[in-house]
């Protein structure tokens, strides 16, 4: 029983020396190297490293200030005497419209041997050999962006790309790590500048073999400026994104196709519940709802005294309804089963499902304003009777029912049938001082009296 725990300690002791030893030869293998970065840089100069470092950590220190981040993050395996940079990797988060991706004609030169290096190719495609390690006199030479080809569109990096002379489409569209799922690449398009650098011709590309490389249409080879475009194909796996709320049994999100109707989705979440106002119900669509309206948003500027009667109506009316409303009577339509008032959906319609309140709301100068039960046979008088009749402060004339199915204001009549939900609406009487009542009186006398002199003038 003794032993075991004595052979499990030797092998331990056995993987710390030969870990030890590993790591002793690994800060032997590294040594300093240095190497002269110059071209478009913000810091071209001769800069010490090792050889453990590669091109793109070079590059880094010429043209970053150096951060916080190491290239060997264990300095126990530094030797003494070599001093380890600091250096930042070339892949910088863009905050730009569109993203410029350079660095792809990078040359080397390393013992009398020139060698043109594409370190996208390594950043996005993981092309090792596009990012050698470094030795001892490398020269780089960081070239600047002189021309570039552009890709748009259903890809997944879609910018601007360092136009090295050879680039095929194809080329691109690796750069751009290829299409996205909705990419039609059967109506590519490629846009190409004339001679006059001022006018350019649209090719139509036909890159369905791009996917398979079924074809040599992808190889075809790109000039400097070109533009391509991969539109999207607005078809596919195309679904609405729908919603209903309130009182159903699943109320939530829905993805639905181009024919599925409001009936339809009552159906899928299950219904209304027992709680639900089918009556008040209502759709609306929230992606007009929350367009911009310029003429709204111009007239909510507005002063009363600066609109025109027309205008203050528009306003007024804006501000009551919902904008995206659709006119659909949910409650007919489930009755019917969908055989009457069955709205097809739309991609961002939301359907409410309110709560039934049975009741009207009193509201205004009354003595007990609040929600009163709501009985077929009641008039209008009768809440009012039942809120404890009008509040001393009531205005004479301007009492107005606001219907909660529409939200319009309307005229009480003695035949005016009220709905569970409905407002009744007593303004109040507006309160006058004397002091307006003088001013007003002097505005209109020298208003008068303005005309009466510029007539005698005359």
């Amino acid at each position: 029983m003794k032993i075991e725990p004595l052979k499990g300690l030797v092998f331990l002791i056995l993987i710390t020396c030969i870990s030890l030893q590993a790591l002793e030869s690994t800060a032997q293998d590294i040594i300093p190297v240095s190497v002269s970065v110059t071209g478009d840089v913000q810091q071209p100069g001769v800069y010490t490293l090792t050889n453990m470092n590669r091109l793109s950590e070079a590059i880094s220190m010429a043209d970053y200030q150096p951060v916080q981040s190491q290239v060997l993050k264990n300095q126990s395996l530094i030797p003494q005497g070599i001093s380890i940079p600091r250096v930042r990797l070339l892949a910088q988060p863009d905050t730009s419209l569109v993203k410029t991706y350079n660095h792809r004609n990078i040359t080397l030169n390393r013992s009398g041997q020139k060698q043109i290096l594409d370190l996208q190719k390594y950043l996005i495609l993981g092309e090792i050999s596009q990012n050698p390690f470094l030795k001892d006199g490398d020269v780089i030479i960081v070239n600047s962006v002189r021309s570039t080809v552009t890709i748009e569109g259903s890809v997944r990096k879609p910018g601007d790309y360092e136009y090295r002379e050879g680039d095929t489409i194809e080329d691109i569209l690796n750069l751009a790590m290829g299409v996205t799922e909705d990419a039609d690449l059967k109506h590519a398009n490629l846009y190409r500048y004339k001679t006059d650098f001022i006018d350019f011709e649209r090719i139509s590309l036909d890159l369905s073999g791009y996917q398979d490389n079924a074809d040599n249409f992808v190889k075809q080879k790109l000039q400097p400026g070109d533009r391509i475009l991969i539109p999207a194909n607005s078809e596919f796996r195309k679904a609405y994104k729908v919603e209903i709320l309130g009182k159903v049994k699943m109320p939530g999100t829905y993805y639905v196709n181009d024919k599925t109707s409001i009936y339809e989705l009552l159906t899928m979440c299950g219904g209304p519940s027992q709680e639900a106002d089918l009556y008040s119900s209502y759709a609306y669509n929230k992606l007009v709802s929350e367009s911009f309206d310029p003429d709204f948003t111009r007239l909510s500027t507005y002063s009363m005294l600066q609109m025109t009667w027309l205008e203050y109506s528009y306003l007024r009316t804006k501000t009551r309804q919902l904008k995206g409303k659709y006119s659909v009577d949910i409650l007919k339509c489930w009755q019917s089963k969908g055989s009457e008032a069955n709205l097809v959906l739309k991609n961002g319609d939301v359907v409410v499902i309110p709560e039934m309140i049975n009741g009207v709301w009193v509201a205004g100068q009354v003595r007990h304003p609040g929600l009163i039960n709501w009985t077929e046979d009641m008039n209008w008088e009768d809440y009012l009777s039942a809120a404890g009749g009008y509040a001393n402060n009531r205005k004479m004339q301007g009492i107005r029912i606001i219907r909660y199915s529409s939200g319009n204001w309307v005229k009480p009549t003695k035949s005016l049938k009220l709905f569970p939900g409905d407002t009744i609406f007593v303004p109040d009487k507006q309160e006058r001082y004397l002091w307006d009542d003088i001013k007003e009186a002097i505005l209109i006398t020298s208003q008068l009296l303005t005309v009466l002199i510029a007539l005698r003038t005359f």
